[in-house]
């Protein structure tokens, strides 16, 4: 049987993938545990996301004012005002109101016009005095000199006291478009005097039909007759504010400011919900079977096994409360199951609304301290909240920074493996076409001597017979 050398290269070909395949596997290795970290990565991610809003949740709580909320009760008042409290400043109570006029600001009307748009009036000026009898000047030029633009020029007026329209009054059909200019504020201390108007040359004269003169709202408060400069009324009484809609004079209704319960305990439900979603996601992470790949996740981890540690002992502890913020004795103490807040074995919180409503319906000043209070609740769970928040050292960012760390390494070790092998690659692949040419040449040759010393006799061919 005689030599024979693969030309077309297959077998060369095949050894060559096989080897670069040797050399990729660490590559693959390292992918395999950087698709692990990425993992750990994203899961850490959600379990960061559980935190993301919890500063801003627990500033409801920081102190008593901030939590404490308030509802207003306007009774038959509703369409006659609208009240706004400065929930740090309102107290509870009830208050019986009247409103027997609303303030009204300095108005006049012109006379009336066939057109609002053709300039006739000439030049002038437009005149107002204030409260104080300063006086307010306003010249008109001869193309402005018509409705329309003198309401322009002064609403042009950044500083001016006083505003312009024009409107059109069909009780005058033959002339129905008038002038109304009036103050901008409401009451006597915005009152303005509005003097005839002064133009010359014009074909038509433009002057004051009526005028509406300024007046302080009157309304009755418990009985006692108040004045006020105008609608909109701030710090009426402490912390609240009102904006006078409609006068009833003779007709009294009540305004009832009280705590507003359900809203202070849906506060404490939003707490609840956001510590039930990092108790979530930790048992989560600890409940593993057979199946479990432990090797992405953060089955065991320490850190997170430190949170429920710490949670799960606030939730027993009682919260100090001093009935009388000057008595240095020995307070007593509030339960968080006082406050509808239980520890349940498969480690989540339940709350009770209903409960929270009754105990701080019977103990204002007790559970609004035992929450909110120098040692309360929320002030605690803050401190333990920030030793996993804190930027640049606490342990989300130490972990997040670990964790990245990790990802760059592996990163960093790919490619610098990657680079190898495309050098072992090129290497091997240039090795490889030399000794593929090589044994062409070889079979190239073999085939010449073949034909050169072969015969068409029966002696056969010599060089077959020696080699084969």
């Amino acid at each position: 049987m005689g030599l024979r050398f693969d030309a077309t290269g297959g077998q060369l070909s095949s050894a060559l993938k096989a080897i670069i395949e040797a050399e990729r596997q660490p590559i693959k290795q390292l992918e395999v545990r950087k698709g692990k970290e990425e993992q750990r990565m994203k899961l850490f991610q959600e379990f960061k996301g559980k935190f993301a809003n919890f500063d801003r949740t627990l500033s409801e709580f920081s102190d008593f004012n901030k939590f404490k909320e308030f509802k207003v009760d306007l009774g038959d008042g509703a369409n006659n005002l609208s009240v706004t409290i400065d929930k740090t400043k309102v107290q509870p109570g009830s208050y019986d109101i009247e409103i027997a006029s609303l303030a009204k600001r300095s108005s006049i009307i012109s006379n009336g016009f066939e057109s609002a748009e053709e300039a006739n009036l000439g030049v002038g000026y437009i005149v107002a005095y204030d409260a104080k009898g300063d006086k307010e000047e306003l010249y008109i030029g001869k193309k402005a000199a018509s409705l329309n633009g003198i309401a322009a020029a002064i609403n042009g007026k950044a500083d001016s006291t006083v505003k312009a329209t024009v409107i059109k009054d069909s009780t005058d059909p033959d002339a129905p478009w008038r002038l109304i200019v009036s103050a901008k504020k409401d009451g006597l201390d915005s009152e303005i005097k509005f003097p005839q108007f002064y133009f010359l040359d014009g074909h038509r004269d433009l002057r004051i039909e009526k005028d509406n003169e300024a007046a302080n709202a009157v309304l009755k408060v418990d009985g006692f007759e108040i004045e006020s400069s105008g609608n909109k009324i701030p710090e009426f009484m402490t912390g609240m504010n009102l904006d006078l809609k409609q006068a009833k004079e003779g007709q009294a209704f009540t305004v009832q400011v009280s705590e507003d319960v359900p809203k202070m305990a849906g506060k404490v439900k939003g707490l609840v919900d956001q510590i039930n979603g990092i108790l979530d996601f930790i048992n989560k992470q600890n409940s593993v079977d057979d199946k479990t790949d432990t090797s992405n996740g953060f089955t065991g981890d320490t850190s997170l096994q430190s949170i429920e540690y710490r949670i799960r002992n606030l939730m027993h502890e009682g919260f100090p409360v001093w009935d009388n913020p000057d008595d240095s004795s020995k307070p007593r103490m509030v339960f968080l199951n006082q406050m509808g807040i239980t520890f349940e074995k498969n480690g989540q919180l339940t709350y009770s609304e209903e409960k929270f409503a009754k105990a701080i319906q019977s103990d204002f000043n007790g559970v609004s301290q035992a929450i909110t209070g120098e040692y309360g609740f929320a002030t605690q769970i803050r401190t333990v909240m920030a030793n996993y928040t804190r930027p640049g050292n606490g342990l989300l960012a130490t972990r997040e920074n670990s964790l990245k760390g990790r990802i760059t390494r592996i990163n960093q070790d790919i490619e610098a493996k990657e680079r190898l092998v495309q050098r072992k690659t090129e290497s091997l692949t240039q090795q490889f076409s030399r000794m593929q040419s090589t044994m062409q040449n070889m079979q190239s040759q073999q085939a010449s001597l073949s034909a050169s010393m072969g015969g068409g006799g029966g002696g056969g061919n010599l060089i077959s017979q020696l080699m084969g």
